[in-house]
């Protein structure tokens, strides 16, 4: 069966002007056709994405393709991004990556999947391509050979949220609430909770894992904080769950400060929010919610041109299209063939990392290496008890600084 797939190509004339920095070098990219639309033959590049959970992933990555083939492409020829839904669902996602392949692409840029990593990654190598993931979910994606994630991905960031929440703002019992979705997961959060107790000495006062993705009640869960005494809330959901457990909360009385993750850092999140307590996050990216910052300039204009909402997710898949642009154009040979392997040598070839214009806290790099986690850097915001909006609170959390040891994935 083959799957629904999503070719998004928007008209050059929505695209007048190209990202600057859209290469690591700082080209705009089409340089050498001279802002005349690419019109060659098309470089065919696939994401697997579940746009279910994550729908910002490869229509951002596609915003600066768009942009980058209505100056010129890479010599002339245009970069054509095919999307493959795999609904996150295993047997979907094997679907879907045996149509990535059929299709002719020759690298993987923008995935945003819950479950890609784990179910291709092997496949992947077997088929000598590599992913520059946009979203990272599943272990597998920060450990194996072929995959290199833009984002941080949960594992870190549990790390650096519970880091935040003991280190800076001194909390003492906090309680923490997983949804592991499998064995692998579960092992990597557990890896990252050990790693934050060993660098600080800190222990959590409740760990709960028994969280499901879909759960309709969160009351049972609830139940336990108050019997355990917390002093903050520490839950790894995506934004629209976190909303139903705060809303359990507040229906049982409970108002703790509460420790989140990235998919909750969206306007939307704060517009659905009813809490009487405040929310932390470690964002992957930075902040896209600071106005003073310029670091997202470039990538704000973009997506504000492309009609697509600000969050951490469109963040991820707009640096992946901008880290195939840097390989073709700063790792591969001008004269070469465009070709899978030759790509798939490119990336691996990297010595020197991207220059993600300060959207990362680390430097972002492929390169020869048997496992990729070249984003490890997290920043703090919040949302203050009523105060309806992020504030940007940093400065950046970086893995390196602290301890943190990277995500690894059973060797069997």
């Amino acid at each position: 069966m083959k799957f629904k797939t999503m070719t998004l190509l928007v008209p050059a004339a929505v695209a007048a002007l190209v990202l600057a920095g859209c290469s690591g070098s700082g080209a705009t990219g089409g340089s050498e056709d001279g802002g005349n639309a690419a019109t060659g033959e098309p470089i065919k590049v696939a994401a697997l994405a579940s746009m279910l959970y994550f729908p910002e992933g490869p229509p951002s990555a596609q915003a600066v393709f768009d942009e980058y083939n209505a100056a010129g492409g890479y010599n002339g020829r245009p970069i054509e991004l095919q999307t493959f839904d795999d609904k996150a669902d295993p047997a979907a996602s094997t679907t879907a990556a045996r149509d990535a392949l059929a299709s002719g692409a020759i690298a993987l840029v923008g995935s945003s999947s819950m479950l890609d990593c784990a179910i291709n990654n092997k496949t992947w190598v077997d088929e000598g391509i590599v992913s520059l993931t946009a979203t990272g979910v599943d272990p597998f994606c920060f450990a194996t050979p072929n995959i290199a994630a833009t984002n941080t991905g949960p594992y870190f960031g549990m790390f650096s949220t519970l880091w935040h929440g003991s280190e800076t703002l001194g909390y003492d019992k906090i309680c923490a609430f997983n949804v592991p979705d499998d064995a692998a997961g579960r092992a990597a959060y557990k890896q990252a909770q050990d790693t934050w107790a060993k660098e600080t000495g800190k222990e959590l006062a409740l760990y709960d894992d028994s969280l499901v993705r879909g759960q309709s009640s969160y009351a049972g869960n609830i139940a336990q904080i108050s019997t355990e005494k917390c002093d903050s809330i520490f839950i790894n959901e995506i934004g629209p769950a976190v909303t139903a457990f705060l809303s359990e909360a507040t229906n049982q009385g409970i108002s703790l400060p509460v420790l989140a993750l990235t998919p909750v850092y969206s306007q939307e999140f704060v517009d659905t929010l009813s809490y009487g307590g405040d929310v932390h996050i470690t964002a992957e990216f930075s902040p896209w919610s600071d106005l003073e910052d310029p670091s997202n300039a470039g990538w704000k204009e973009v997506m504000e041109r492309n009609g697509i909402g600000l969050t951490s997710f469109a963040q991820g898949g707009y640096l992946s299209a901008k880290a195939f642009i840097h390989i073709l154009e700063n790792e591969m040979d001008a004269e070469a063939e465009v070709t899978r392997e030759a790509f798939t040598a490119a990336a691996k070839g990297m010595t020197e990392p991207m220059d993600t214009n300060g959207m990362t806290g680390t430097p972002w790099i492929f390169g020869s290496g048997e496992t990729h986690q070249p984003n490890a850097a997290a920043w703090p915001l919040v949302i203050k008890a009523d105060s309806g909006e992020w504030t940007s609170v940093g400065p950046w959390i970086i893995g390196d600084d602290n301890g943190w040891v990277n995500t690894t994935v059973p060797t069997s």
